[in-house]
C-alpha cells in the first residue's frame, strides 16, 4: 500500500523559501533606548530607507512582535509643519523575477499612547497596493496585540521596492501603525513530474495494488 502513497507525496512536495529581505525584524539599527526618531531618507536601519516624514525606531517603549525592536511609522517629529503631510514609512528594494508572485508577511499593531484609535497602513510593491488597519482599543505597551498579516503581489521587473507607509490623516499626530517581523518569499508551485517518470510511478502503484489484492485473497 505504501507504493500508492508515493506519487501523491512527490506531487505535493514544496520547498520553503528564505526571506528575500534583509533585517526583516529591524534588529540591526541605531541605538534606540526607548525610541529614536529617524527622518525621511535615513538609512541607519540596515537594509531599509526611511520614507516620508520619518518614523520612530522603537527600543524599550513597547513589547515588539519579534526580537527587541519594532517601528512606529508615524515618527514623533514631522519634517513639515503645514499640510498636506506625507506620513512616514520604510522601504527596501530586493531582486525579483517578473511575473512571479511573492508573499509578504508582517506583524501589525499600533502606537497605543495617542489618537487615532484606528491606525491605517498602506503596503506598496510593483505598482500594487493594499491597506490594513489596526484598532488599539484595550492595548498598551506590554500588550500590543500584534496581528500577523499577509499580502501577495506580482513582480513586474528584476527588482522590486516594498514600502510600508502610514496612512493616518492630517493633522500630524505621531501615533501611528506599528510594524515588525517583515518577510517576503517567492510563491512556488509543486514541481511537475516528467511524463516517463509519471508512468513509472503509476506502474509501481499498480504493482503495489496487485500485491495487496493477492494478499487479501
Amino acid at each position: 500500500m505504501g507504493w500508492l502513497l508515493l506519487p501523491a507525496f512527490l506531487l505535493t512536495r514544496n520547498i520553503a523559501e528564505a526571506n528575500l529581505l534583509v533585517n526583516g525584524s529591524f534588529e540591526s539599527g541605531p541605538s534606540a533606548g526607548s525610541f529614536v526618531n529617524l527622518a525621511g531618507g535615513t538609512t541607519s536601519i540596515t537594509g531599509w530607507v526611511v520614507t516620508g516624514e520619518g518614523i520612530d525606531y522603537i527600543g524599550t517603549l513597547w513589547a515588539p512582535a519579534d526580537g527587541t525592536h519594532s517601528l512606529d511609522l508615524d515618527g514623533s517629529v514631522a519634517s513639515t509643519t503645514t499640510p498636506p503631510f506625507v506620513h512616514g514609512g520604510i522601504a527596501q528594494t530586493f531582486a525579483t523575477t517578473a511575473g512571479t508572485n511573492y508573499l509578504v508577511t508582517f506583524d501589525l499593531a499600533g502606537n497605543p499612547f495617542g489618537a487615532p484609535t484606528i491606525k491605517p497602513l498602506g503596503v506598496f510593491a510593483a505598482a500594487q497596493q493594499t491597506n490594513f488597519t489596526f484598532d488599539v482599543t484595550g492595548k498598551n505597551a506590554s500588550n500590543m496585540g500584534w496581528l500577523p498579516e499577509n499580502w501577495t503581489f506580482t513582480a513586474n521587473g528584476a527588482s522590486t521596492t516594498l514600502e510600508f507607509r502610514s496612512l493616518t490623516v492630517s493633522p500630524f499626530t505621531g501615533f501611528g501603525p506599528a510594524l515588525d517581523n517583515v518577510s517576503v518569499t517567492a510563491i512556488t508551485v509543486p514541481p511537475s513530474v516528467p511524463e516517463p517518470y509519471s508512468l513509472l510511478l503509476l506502474g509501481f502503484g499498480l504493482i503495489g495494488f496487485a500485491a495487496w489484492r493477492r494478499s487479501t485473497r
